[in-house]
């Protein structure tokens, strides 16, 4: 087991195992976004690994990125860091399960949605609801349409509404939905399927579908990026919505 501050690693029979370490709500923040690329790093080199298990401690998978370091003079640094983290992710070289449980929000529901396979509690909560923070969830934009097609992708990102665990079953969001105390084991179960292949069969099989389902995401993903920093960043709005949460009150939107 090897442990950051908000970022545990484990290693069995060629499964690695990420766990998110930062209670309650697992909110992602640029140093914890920065300790996960460095654990994923040296793992995306093994050519052992059968398996990548991606989970959290609590009651909560992630409640999504921290919205404090979203403002004006942050957020270039956020969003490029997370955005690297993203990369890492779709390049990693074997398949990547997910186990979810509470909420899985913005970040949190962008992360789990680049997992090959998603595993939910019962007690699951996802969606990506930044527009009503005034602003957009750019990974969401460029990825979130090729897993779930594009109604119900327009829907999520335009509306922020939230889905419960059967809703993200039924539209694709996820592959499995169990009761809490059987997320672990139903993950476990999967991850030891994986390890029973060939992990050069498995690193292949996942580049040669990844260039298949993700074709241009790199692009996709540059472009919402651009637009978020350099057009809607530039606005009014994000400034006032970001800052109405933080100050826990309504915002007050100017629609500039």
């Amino acid at each position: 087991m090897t442990e950051s501050s908000h970022v545990k690693v484990s290693h069995q029979d060629r499964i690695a195992r990420l766990t998110l370490a930062r209670p309650p709500l697992n909110v992602l923040n640029i140093e914890m976004i920065t300790q996960m690329s460095a654990q994923l790093e040296p793992l995306s080199r093994r050519t052992d690994l059968c398996a990548l298990v991606i989970d959290a401690e609590g009651a909560h998978f992630c409640a999504g990125v921290d919205v404090g370091e979203h403002r004006a003079d942050m957020v270039r640094t956020m969003l490029e860091s997370f955005h690297h983290l993203v990369r890492l992710l779709v390049r990693f070289p074997c398949p990547i399960v997910a186990a979810v449980q509470g909420s899985a929000l913005g970040g949190g529901m962008e992360l789990a949605c680049l997992c090959d396979i998603t595993l939910a509690a019962t007690t699951l909560r996802m969606g990506v609801p930044e527009i009503s923070l005034g602003v957009f969830p750019p990974v969401a934009v460029a990825h979130l349409h090729r897993r779930v097609g594009v109604a119900v992708a327009s829907e999520l990102i335009f509306t922020g509404r939230t889905l419960d665990a059967q809703e993200a079953l039924r539209v694709g969001l996820v592959s499995r939905v169990c009761e809490e105390n059987e997320l672990r084991p139903a993950t476990d179960e999967v991850a030891g399927r994986l390890a029973r292949h060939s992990a050069h069969a498995l690193r292949h099989a996942r580049q040669a579908f990844r260039r298949a389902a993700l074709p241009d995401f790199e692009d996709a993903l540059a472009a919402a990026e651009a637009e978020y920093l350099d057009q809607l960043m530039k606005g009014k709005d994000p400034t006032e919505g970001l800052q109405a949460f933080l100050e826990k009150r309504k915002p007050v939107w100017k629609h500039e």
